[in-house]
């Protein structure tokens, strides 16, 4: 069985795209703070992390900034996972508010999860949940410590932690 290493990305910086129209998916084009750069390479030094065989990683900017940071500081490969991303908030892409998301994801937290309301239209925990777990139980067995940049609603997801921090670490096994 493998030790996933779950590691929340670090601080992103939503102040570029903040500013432009960018529709769907558009928003997880930020990078990380300079800060945020700080922490992924102050958590690649956490004990938790060392003798990891690989860093697999979401494809966001803040997700893969985060990973990249650690698979140079540790020298290990990092594999992007496209099915790694961040909980989908409109099944469609197409939402142009992102106070409409604010708006999913209050239902989401409300109802545990479950699409509740006419015109809810985003990924539910189990959809979430078997998206990176069906990621994850590719690499199981194969390795003895991977460590996972993802997202915090993913990580959510699969642990129950709820909110874990930037670069907040959380150890986990398929079950």
């Amino acid at each position: 069985m493998t030790d996933f290493m779950l590691v929340r990305h670090g601080t992103p910086d939503y102040s570029y795209i903040n500013g432009k129209k960018f529709r769907g998916f558009g928003n997880d084009l930020a990078p990380l703070t300079e800060d945020g750069e700080k922490e992924a390479i102050a958590i690649s030094m956490a004990p938790e992390l060392q003798d990891a065989d690989l860093i697999l990683s979401s494809p966001h900017t803040r997700t893969l900034q985060t990973a990249a940071i650690i698979a140079k500081e540790l020298d290990i490969r990092l594999i992007v996972e496209v099915d790694l991303m961040e909980w989908i908030a409109d099944k469609t892409f197409m939402y142009d508010d992102y106070a409409q998301v604010v708006k999913w994801r209050q239902h989401y937290e409300e109802n545990n999860g479950e699409n509740m309301y006419p015109g809810d239209n985003f990924e539910t925990k189990e959809e979430l949940r078997s998206r990176v777990k069906a990621v994850l139980s590719k690499y199981d067995g194969k390795y003895d410590k991977i460590i996972v940049v993802n997202h915090g609603m993913n990580i959510t997801a699969l642990t129950g932690v709820e909110k874990p921090g930037c670069t907040q670490i959380i150890k986990y096994n398929l079950d």
